[in-house]
C-alpha cells in the first residue's frame, strides 16, 4: 500500500513539474501559480542604470572618489622620490654626509606621502561603508514597498522564497557594486593609465614590453566578464528556488511533520543547493544546475584567472628587469629610474588584480540587478493609491452586473460567467454551491484583489475601479476559513487593520472582543491582551484564532462583513461559539456569507445558489428546498443532528462506529 502511495506521489510531482507549487485553496477556482508561458531571463541593465541606484549618495561617493584618487597619487609619486635616493647613493661625487642629508629629507617626504595616503584611504573606506548601508537600506525599502503594491495576480505567479531572495541576497550584491566596486573599477582604471604614463616618462622601450603583455591580458578580460555575469545569475536563480522550497517547508512544518516528509523537503532543497558528498571529485561533473555547481565553477575560474593575471604581471616585471639591466649597463637608464619602473610594474600588477576582483563583483551585481529591475520596472495593474475617497462611511449597497472573471494565471478559463447579484444595505446574503463554483472568487473581487474581466462591480452605485482601494477595504471586514495571525501580541493582532493603532482605545478593542466571544479566554491568559500568539497563531486553538479574527474585523467598524467559510474548520463547540459571535455582529451591517453548513446560511435574508460561475437560483431556505434541486442536494449532504458527533471509518469491508 505504501509503495503505491509513494508511486502516486512521484507521479503527481512529475506532473506538477520542478518549479510548480501546489494550490493551497480548497476550491478549484483558486489560481495556479504556474505561469502559462515560461519565464524569460531579464536583460542585464546598463551600468548607468545600475549606478542610478546610488544617486542620493553621489556627493559622498564623489568625496570618497577624490580621497581614493589622492591616496593613489601619493602611492604613485613615492617611487619617483625613492628613485632619487637610489641615484644619490650610487653617485660617486657625493660625500657621505651630503648623501645622508639628502636621503633623510627625501625619506621624510616619503613617510609623509605614505601616511597621507593611509589617512585618505581610511576616510574613503568609512564613507563607502556608510554609503553602502544607506544604499542597501533604501533599496530594500523601495523594493519591498513596490512588491507590496503589486496586484494579487502578481503573487499568484511569483514564489515568496524568490522574492525574499531578491530582497536579501540580490540587494547585498547591488550594495557592493554601486558603492565599492564601481568607484574601485574607475579609480583602478585611472591608476593604471597614470602608471602607464609614468612608465612611458621613465622608459618608452620598457613600456612597450609592458604594453604588449598587458594588452593580451585585457583582451582575455572581456569574454571572462560576460561568463562570470552569467554564472552569477545562475547562482542567484538556483538560490532563489531553494529559498522558495525552504520558506514553504518552514512555514508549514506541521504539515511536513504530519506526512513525515522531512526527507522529501531535504531532497528538494538539496537538489538546488547541491550535494558535495555525492561527488568523488570536488567538481560536480554530472550534477544538475545548483548553487554548489555554479559556485564551484565560479570558485575554480575566478582564482584561476586571478592567478593567471598575477602571473602575467610578474612575468612582465621579470621581462622588463631583463631589458632594464641591459640599459643600465649600457648607460641608457639610471639605476634609480629602473627601480622606480619596477615599482610601477608591481603596482600595476596589484592594480590589475584588484581591478579584476571588483570587475567580477560588478558583473555579478549586473545579474542581480536584472532580477531587481525586473520587479522595480513592473507597474501594478491595480493601483493602490488611485481612485476617489467618498466622504463618510459606505452604505453597503453592492451590485454585480453581468460579471465575467478569469484569473490572470488561467485566462483561458472563465470562473464567473454572466454573474449578477444585488445586495441591499444591511442585507445578509449567503452564497452556496459546490467546490469550484466560484464562491471564494466573489470574496476576492469584493476586496478588489482582482478586477473583473467583463461587466462591473459597484459599491453604492460607484464602480469599484473608480474608488480608492484604501477606502473600500476600510469599509470591509473579512473573516476567512483559516485566519492569519502574525507573531505579535493578541492586542497587536486585533489592531492590525488600523493605520494608527494608538488612535484606538482599549475599551473599543475590549467591546469588539466581547462581541466576538473572545474577551473571556484572552483575560484568562497570564499576560492577557499582551500574550504572544506565536507564528501564524500556533499557540491558540482554531476556535480562539477564529474569534480573534472576528474581533479584528469589527474594530474598524466595517459596513460590509465578508464571512468566507468562517466555521467550516472548527469542531462543534468552537463552531457554536463562533456562530454565536457571528449572529451578534451581523446586525446593522451588509453581510455576505460563503458557507457549506446549513446552520450558517439559514438565517440569511436570501440565499444565492452558485453553479458553474452563474446564479442558478436565489431565495429563502424553504423556497429553494421546494424548487432548486442543486440546493436541496447540497442540504441533503449535510450531516444530521443525530449523527453530527459520530465518526466512522471503513476497514476490511467492516464499518466500525466510535
Amino acid at each position: 500500500m505504501k509503495a503505491k502511495q509513494d508511486q502516486k506521489m512521484e507521479d503527481i510531482e512529475l506532473e506538477l513539474g520542478e518549479y510548480q507549487k501546489a494550490p493551497t485553496n480548497e476550491d478549484v477556482e483558486a489560481p495556479s501559480d504556474t505561469p502559462s508561458k515560461p519565464e524569460t531571463t531579464p536583460p542585464s541593465p546598463s551600468f548607468s542604470k545600475l549606478l542610478s541606484m546610488s544617486k542620493p549618495e553621489w556627493k559622498a561617493l564623489t568625496l570618497a572618489l577624490l580621497l581614493m584618487a589622492g591616496a593613489e597619487v601619493t602611492g604613485l609619486y613615492a617611487p619617483l622620490v625613492l628613485s632619487d635616493c637610489y641615484n644619490i647613493i650610487v653617485d660617486p661625487t657625493q660625500t657621505s654626509a651630503s648623501v645622508k642629508s639628502a636621503v633623510s629629507t627625501k625619506m621624510l617626504f616619503v613617510f609623509i606621502l605614505h601616511w597621507a595616503g593611509i589617512a585618505g584611504g581610511a576616510a574613503r573606506g568609512m564613507i563607502i561603508a556608510v554609503a553602502g548601508e544607506r544604499v542597501v537600506a533604501r533599496l530594500r525599502n523601495k523594493l519591498y514597498s513596490h512588491i507590496l503594491s503589486m496586484e494579487m495576480g502578481f503573487f499568484d505567479k511569483k514564489k515568496s522564497g524568490d522574492l525574499v531572495s531578491r530582497l536579501g541576497n540580490d540587494t547585498a550584491l547591488i550594495q557592493t557594486a554601486t558603492t565599492s566596486s564601481c568607484p574601485e573599477v574607475f579609480i583602478g582604471a585611472v591608476k593604471i593609465i597614470a602608471t602607464l604614463s609614468l612608465m612611458l616618462f621613465i622608459s618608452i622601450k620598457l613600456s612597450i614590453v609592458m604594453f604588449s603583455i598587458f594588452f593580451v591580458l585585457l583582451l582575455l578580460c572581456i569574454p571572462f566578464g560576460g561568463f562570470v555575469g552569467r554564472i552569477s545569475r545562475e547562482y542567484q536563480d538556483s538560490l532563489a528556488v531553494a529559498s522558495t522550497f525552504s520558506t514553504e517547508a518552514l512555514g508549514s512544518m506541521r504539515t511536513v511533520r504530519s506526512f513525515f516528509s522531512e526527507t522529501k523537503e531535504i531532497s528538494r532543497y538539496k537538489e538546488h543547493i547541491g550535494s558535495p558528498g555525492s561527488h568523488r571529485f570536488w567538481y560536480p561533473f554530472d550534477s544538475p544546475r545548483s548553487t554548489y555547481k555554479t559556485g564551484t565553477i565560479k570558485g575554480i575560474v575566478s582564482p584561476s584567472f586571478g592567478a593567471f593575471g598575477f602571473g602575467v604581471a610578474l612575468s612582465a616585471m621579470y621581462a622588463t628587469l631583463w631589458v632594464g639591466f641591459y640599459d643600465v649597463v649600457d648607460g641608457k637608464l639610471s639605476l634609480g629610474k629602473m627601480v622606480a619602473f619596477q615599482s610601477y610594474v608591481f603596482q600595476m600588477g596589484i592594480g590589475l588584480a584588484t581591478l579584476s576582483g571588483h570587475f567580477i563583483a560588478l558583473m555579478s551585481a549586473k545579474g542581480a540587478a536584472a532580477r531587481i529591475f525586473e520587479l522595480l520596472d513592473r507597474e501594478s495593474e491595480i493601483k493602490l493609491e488611485s481612485g476617489i475617497k467618498p466622504s463618510g462611511k459606505m452604505k453597503g449597497d453592492i451590485v454585480f452586473d453581468n460579471v465575467e472573471f478569469r484569473y490572470p494565471t488561467r485566462p483561458e478559463t472563465a470562473v464567473l460567467k454572466g454573474f449578477n447579484l444585488t445586495v441591499k444595505e444591511n442585507e445578509s446574503v449567503a452564497i452556496v454551491g459546490r467546490s469550484g463554483a466560484g464562491k471564494s472568487t466573489i470574496i476576492g473581487l469584493l476586496q478588489r484583489f482582482y478586477d473583473v474581466s467583463e461587466g462591473s462591480l459597484k459599491y453604492d452605485g460607484v464602480d469599484v475601479k473608480d474608488l480608492h482601494q484604501g477606502w473600500v477595504r476600510s469599509n470591509l471586514g473579512l473573516v476567512g476559513q483559516e485566519p492569519t495571525l502574525f507573531g505579535l501580541s493578541i492586542y497587536d493582532n486585533l489592531t492590525y487593520g488600523i493605520a494608527d493603532p494608538s488612535s484606538v482605545t482599549k475599551e473599543l478593542v475590549i467591546d469588539a472582543c466581547k462581541q466576538a466571544n473572545c474577551h473571556k479566554f484572552i483575560t484568562e491568559f497570564p499576560e492577557g491582551y499582551e500574550t504572544l500568539v506565536g507564528e501564524k497563531g500556533v499557540r491558540l486553538s482554531g476556535g480562539q484564532k477564529q474569534r480573534i479574527a472576528i474581533a479584528r474585523a469589527l474594530i474598524p467598524c466595517p459596513r460590509v462583513l465578508l464571512l468566507d467559510e468562517a466555521t467550516s474548520a472548527l469542531d462543534a463547540e468552537s463552531e457554536h461559539l463562533v456562530q454565536c459571535a457571528i449572529d451578534e455582529v451581523m446586525v446593522g451591517r451588509t453581510v455576505i456569507v460563503i458557507a457549506h453548513r446549513l446552520s450558517t446560511v439559514r438565517k440569511a435574508s436570501k440565499i444565492i445558489v452558485l453553479h458553474e460561475g452563474k446564479v442558478a437560483d436565489e431565495g429563502t431556505h424553504d423556497e429553494l428546498m421546494k424548487r432548486c434541486h442543486i440546493y436541496s442536494d447540497l442540504v441533503s449532504r449535510q450531516p444530521s443532528a443525530q449523527c453530527k458527533n459520530v465518526c466512522f471509518r471503513k476497514r476490511d469491508e467492516k464499518t466500525i462506529f466510535l
